[in-house]
């Protein structure tokens, strides 16, 4: 009987799990998406390399953009004369430049066409542009003047390169657009700039290229951004004067003007070499992880520098993605069920933090897994979690407090208030160890009183008896009349059952004693209890209806615990334990046997026992008549019973009056005259 149910967080967390699936899905990829969780994914993506920007290599030293920078387009105006591209061009070739690509747009005809044609043919590693665009069903194609795509080694697309996301970054870059055919190449794939200038710069071709970098790739690649640093606009110009940027950046009129350094000059050397403009208002810029204003070319540049070396960042399969998101749904459930929330909370924190960390590890390592989605679901999960918790929490202690206060001590509700996973309430079969107390006499008692005394009476006693069970970590069962049933181990778990069980009942013999010390003179008998203990597995839970539930064991085991409560009145004792009971308890104990009985409904004979007081806390007459009781019972079993009649002649002079030793004397007695022939050594009890 599940009276905690906790439908509502497994509903929530298997819906929550198909919502975000459902959310999850448009993100085919991660950043070139737009799905629900692509923006912040966006925001991650530029942080992981703000995070790790120390760490973070610069440029390829091969590779250099020469620039049409603010003092190029002051000296020569703008857009530039063709003769100066190509007296630019004829320098770098005497530098020893391997392979120059011009992001600059040579659609149309104008004066010094001729000059940058020959330059051009006269290089011969020169890579011009051509602009292909799909905006309907229809292609439309600019290509570069024909002397120049004539001289051209090879072209490429600056349009194809770059995906622009929504919020204006470029994160990815495609080298082949399989959606469209390159004008110069039928069947294939239109080239992008950096295709065209890694084919130039590897002596190798654009299929083969291609071949090594599929059109199709997915996921596609994510640019690897290099680290800018600090680069002299001009040689021995002022030091605050840099150019800040992954790649080493030389002026073009530093070219043209003879002005370069011999570091310009080494390094220019073997290089590849875009030609493109940073002028203020004359040129394309986009947001980047390290720039805001970050000019076009470098996106470019950072494509062919993530080839060449092989080290462009692969997107995380959404796949993978996917199983995150639905983990980190159901991870705050199951931490929940063991943590409290604020234990919860760290647990989760720690987690998220883990996620980042290994996000930030992967990145640095060549893989971007984005841990936005299931990191905002485990979040969400666990706040709607705490709140459904925090909300039902105090109806759940509420309802323990409710159906235990009546069974067992504050101490032990509050510690299941707390703790409600301890309030297992389901039927549960275990070990546990189950008490009857009876007063003696009580019929005779009820016959002398009013109503109102007797049930005053009743009170008074039971009360007292139960306070020093609940004490004990008992749990009280019911009270039957002028009985008292409880039970050990439930509902929380105690290993010391047996032994709690016991000196309980030790107690409640002395707390009798103390009751009985302001007696009512009315009373016809002195009020006395008969106790019964037994230890064994048992059923304990919830029986009744909705509106009526009751808290018990049953079992044959509880049976016995009430037969042997009854065998008091044959033994003349007060408390009598199962051997099982005593096993357990015999360290914590002091307890004489009195033999083995065979209880009404039972055929297997139980030994007993009665406890006397706690270890080691014998009273003076029972430490001398102990050794005299166990002589003599000893004697009894081996038949020799006038040894026996002898010993307990001896114990009833030093406790007179002792119910079991008056039992034990006369049986003694009888046995020494006539010994038994067929006595099993079992007193068969004929009456509960």
């Amino acid at each position: 009987m599940n009276l905690l149910g906790k439908s509502f967080p497994k509903r929530f967390c298997a819906v929550f799990c198909v919502l975000a699936g459902i959310g999850y899905v448009p993100v085919l990829v991660g950043i070139p998406s737009n799905g629900m969780f692509a923006s912040v994914e966006r925001v991650w993506h530029d942080s992981t390399f703000n995070l790790r920007e120390s760490s973070i290599k610069t440029g390829d030293p091969r590779i250099i953009l020469v620039a049409a920078d603010d003092d190029t387009v002051h000296a020569l105006g703008f857009p530039l004369p063709r003769k100066v591209y190509a007296t630019a061009l004829g320098k770098l070739r005497e530098l020893g430049v391997k392979t120059v690509l011009f992001d600059v747009l040579f659609f149309e005809p104008r004066e010094g066409d001729a000059e940058l044609a020959a330059q051009t043919r006269k290089h011969g590693k020169v890579v011009h542009l051509f602009v292909v665009e799909k905006p309907d069903e229809n292609v439309r194609v600019q290509m570069a003047i024909k002397p120049l795509k004539d001289a051209s080694e090879v072209l490429g697309s600056p349009a194809i390169a770059s995906h622009l996301d929504e919020d204006g970054h470029i994160r990815t870059f495609l080298l082949f657009n399989p959606e469209i055919e390159d004008p110069i190449h039928k069947g294939h794939p239109a080239a992008s700039l950096p295709a065209a200038a890694v084919a130039s710069y590897m002596d190798k071709t654009l299929e083969q290229v291609e071949k090594e970098n599929p059109a199709d790739q997915v996921p596609i690649p994510v640019l690897n951004f290099r680290r800018p640093i600090d680069w002299p606009r001009h040689p021995g110009g002022d030091k605050s004067d840099v150019v800040y940027s992954p790649y080493r950046t030389i002026s073009i009129l530093d070219i043209v003007g003879d002005k370069l350094s011999k570091e310009q000059k080494d390094a220019l050397k073997g290089s590849l070499v875009m030609i493109g403009s940073i002028s203020t208002g004359y040129f394309d810029h986009y947001p980047g992880p390290f720039n805001p204003h970050t000019p076009g070319p470098e996106f470019h540049l950072t494509a062919i520098d993530n080839v060449l070396n092989g080290d462009a960042l692969a997107a995380t399969s959404r796949l993978l993605v996917l199983l995150l998101v639905i983990v980190a749904a159901w991870l705050p459930y199951f931490v929940l069920r063991h943590l409290s929330p604020a234990w919860g909370a760290v647990a989760v924190a720690m987690t998220l933090a883990a996620m980042l960390g290994g996000s930030l590890h992967l990145a640095a390592r060549g893989t971007m897994l984005y841990p936005v989605a299931p990191g905002l679901v485990m979040i969400v999960s666990f706040l709607a979690l705490t709140v459904h918790k925090v909300l039902t929490e105090g109806a759940e202690k509420q309802l323990i407090k409710a159906k235990f206060g009546q069974f067992v001590s504050p101490e032990i509700v509050e510690e299941l208030a707390n703790d409600p996973e301890k309030a297992k309430l389901g039927a549960q079969k275990r070990e546990m160890t189950v008490l009857f107390l009876d007063i003696a006499h009580f019929t005779t008692i009820s016959e002398k009183m009013s109503a109102e005394d007797l049930i005053a009476f009743l009170n008074k006693y039971l009360s007292a008896l139960s306070t020093v069970i609940l004490d004990r970590r008992g749990t009280i069962d019911k009270y039957i009349g002028d009985c008292i049933m409880a039970f050990w181990n439930a509902p929380l778990e105690n290993k010391n059952h047996a032994t709690d069980a016991i000196i309980s009942a030790l107690h409640c013999q002395l707390a009798l004693t103390e009751l009985n010390k302001n007696l009512d003179k009315g009373l016809p008998e002195t009020p006395a209890v008969r106790i019964g203990i037994n230890t064994g597995h048992m059923a304990v839970g919830f029986t009744g209806t909705e509106r009526k539930l009751a808290y018990t064991v049953i079992g044959d085991e509880v049976n016995l615990a009430s037969r042997l409560e009854g065998a008091n009145k044959f033994f003349g004792s007060k408390i009598i334990v199962s051997g099982t009971t005593y096993e357990q308890a015999k360290g914590a104990v002091e307890a004489r046997y009195l033999g083995r009985a065979r209880v009404v409904g039972k055929d297997t004979p139980v030994p007993v026992y009665e406890p006397l007081a706690e270890k080691g806390k014998l009273d003076a007459g029972w430490t001398k008549a102990m050794p005299v009781w166990e002589k003599a019972i000893t004697a009894f079993y081996a038949k020799k019973y006038d040894d026996a009649l002898s010993g307990f002649e001896a114990f009833a002079k030093l406790m007179p009056g002792d119910g079991p030793g008056e039992l034990y004397l006369s049986q003694s007695r009888d046995y020494a005259a006539l010994p038994p022939d067929d006595w099993d050594q079992v007193f068969n009890l004929t009456a509960k």
